[in-house]
């Protein structure tokens, strides 16, 4: 049996889309954490300020400021979260190292900080570097995330 980890971080791709696309892969981690009813007991997701600020950026962008809102509410009330605070060191540490896209720094951070045992995102690109050149936490997309531990769970 696979053991389900603990403390999870979901990118800014995963809230968004599992928000609109309930029936996504997305979409079925956010409601097994709680988006909607009673959530999983004991998982945790990390986030930061970053995190929510990206959120509410993209959110805007797409929708509307009510829509950020909402999902960002969603967050607080709904799900059992971690939030870590960002140093400003650690990130100019990070950045002078040149492994992580700059726009990505913050997320890596985050789950870094939190303690994350799987980072999931949409963004293959920053998976792959994740995985290969930091070797931190679990790397998966949301699809590879459900597969391997909501499917039979």
């Amino acid at each position: 049996m696979t053991t389900i980890p603990k403390l999870i971080f979901l990118d800014t791709n995963v809230y968004l889309i599992g928000a609109v696309e309930l029936d996504s892969a997305e979409g079925q981690i956010l409601q097994w954490l709680g988006w909607e009813n009673q959530g999983n007991d004991g998982v945790e997701v990390v986030i930061s300020e970053e995190l929510i600020d990206q959120i509410s950026r993209v959110a805007k962008r797409l929708k509307n400021k009510d829509w950020a809102g909402e999902i960002i509410g969603r967050i607080w009330q709904k799900l059992q979260v971690r939030y870590v605070q960002i140093d400003d060191s650690a990130l100019a540490i990070i950045e002078s190292q040149a492994i992580i896209p700059r726009e990505d720094l913050g997320v890596y951070l985050t789950a870094k900080e939190g303690q994350t045992q799987c980072f999931v995102s949409a963004n293959y690109k920053l998976i792959r570097i994740l995985a290969q050149e930091t070797g931190k936490f679990e790397c998966l997309n949301p699809s590879e995330f459900v597969r391997k531990y909501l499917t039979n769970s």
